[in-house]
């Protein structure tokens, strides 16, 4: 029964995650496991690595130091909490990307909402703001800007380029994949640091950082890759989109364990000693971020899939009506959100 209830919340962190806006930190504290969570985590070390590693030399002591290292780290906890996570992952891209392509604007304002709130939540655990914090959150807030814009000028050179060779795409997968560039793995591989840093901070959210460095849908692409490659996988059958979805995967989950290992010291460190202004430059990539969440685009549809091209601004129509409803019911969510954590 306990470990039923470990992954039951393990399934709704994960679902918290997912959410950008929601912290999983939070909804840790809400369940009452985040003390717990956040000890086990602490203690995973480059030590924990080295002796798990151990028992490829096949040796008893090897598996006995090993098996010693994942009671120390409360691994059964860990794993159960993970499994519920993974689960809630996979069961929940598919309906985001769904929203995203079909209800793009709504999604976009939901969204919206859940980041315009959930400034609130760092900005009260500010101890002070003066110019240095300021500064620190206009630097934040110019990178969070320029990366969106540069994603933006990447879109409208991959509609030209597929508009100009649309004529001799003939894939099986409705298009021809393309490769990530080795700027866009080293990207997914920080963001997937960042992420798993940020997500063990109450009123944090993981995914918006991703969301916010642009790698967010992106990687609920490349899930929904897996997902549906695995029937051809059981046939013996691997498509090119399945390949590249399991490689930006692997980028991710290899920089969510460096994130583990390395940067969540980092992290706690500069709180530590430099709180307020960590604090700042989190609450500036909240602001720059909604530049890249305005829901209103122009856009072009190239082989059954969005790019977006250029921010317009909204007609006052049913859509614009819909919109502003997702965006109060994403305010709403982090407002209750809040209440329960307070």
């Amino acid at each position: 029964m306990n470990s039923l209830r470990l992954f039951v919340n393990g399934f709704l962190i994960g679902i918290a995650n997912i959410i950008p806006g929601m912290s999983g930190g939070t909804l840790a504290l809400v369940l009452g496991i985040y003390e717990r969570l956040i000890g086990a985590l602490r203690r995973i070390g480059f030590s924990t690595v080295k002796k798990l590693l151990g028992v490829l030399r096949f040796k008893r002591q090897a598996f006995t130091e090993a098996e010693a290292e994942l009671r120390r780290i409360d691994f059964g906890f860990l794993a159960l909490l993970g499994i519920g996570a993974v689960a809630a992952l996979l069961l929940t891209s598919k309906l985001i990307v769904y929203l995203l392509n079909d209800h793009h604007d709504a999604t976009y304002g939901f969204f919206c909402g859940l980041i315009l709130t959930s400034i609130l939540i760092p900005m009260r655990m500010l101890k002070g703001f003066g110019w240095k914090e300021a500064l620190v959150l206009l630097i934040a807030v110019a990178l969070i800007f320029g990366l969106s814009v540069g994603m933006g000028e990447k879109q409208l050179e991959r509609v030209a380029y597929k508009t100009a060779n649309e004529t001799v795409i003939d894939d099986t997968a409705g298009g021809a994949t393309r490769l990530p560039t080795y700027w866009e793995l080293g990207l997914f591989f920080a963001s997937g640091a960042l992420a798993v840093s940020a997500m063990i901070l109450p009123g944090i959210s993981g995914s918006f950082l991703m969301l916010a460095l642009g790698v967010y849908f992106p990687l609920l692409t490349a899930i929904n890759s897996l997902i549906e490659g695995v029937p051809g996988l059981l046939k013996g059958t691997v498509n090119e989109a399945m390949l590249v979805g399991a490689l930006i995967l692997t980028c991710a989950a290899f920089g969510c364990l460096f994130g583990l290992l390395a940067f969540t010291r980092l992290l706690n460190y500069l709180l530590e000693r430099y709180r307020n202004l960590t604090i700042a430059f989190l609450i500036g990539l909240m602001v720059g971020s909604l530049y890249g969440l305005w829901p209103f685009r122009e856009f072009a549809m190239v082989d059954g899939e969005r790019y977006d091209t250029a921010h317009i601004l909204p007609q006052f129509d049913v859509n614009l009506l819909i919109t502003v409803a997702a965006f109060l019911v994403g305010c709403g969510v982090i407002a209750l959100f809040t209440r329960l954590e307070n």
